[in-house]
């Protein structure tokens, strides 16, 4: 699957996000709670993984729902 940059047009890379328990996640501000609290945008139990696509021009990361 290609996918082109929306910053930037360039072709992205396929790969992944890795990431540890508790997990990636996704918040609009960091805040007290850190990475406990947020969308959880990775799945897996020790080493957790979501696919994505990486611009190697403007490094713009697209992660997609896991």
């Amino acid at each position: 699957m290609q996918q082109s940059c929306p910053r930037c047009g360039a072709e992205m890379e396929q790969g992944v996000i890795v990431g540890r328990s508790p997990g990636v996640k996704f918040k609009k501000s960091a805040g007290f709670l850190g990475d406990l609290s947020g969308v959880l945008l990775t799945t897996g139990f020790l080493n957790h993984t979501a696919p994505a696509f990486h611009c190697p021009s403007c490094a713009a990361t697209l992660v997609l729902p896991a």
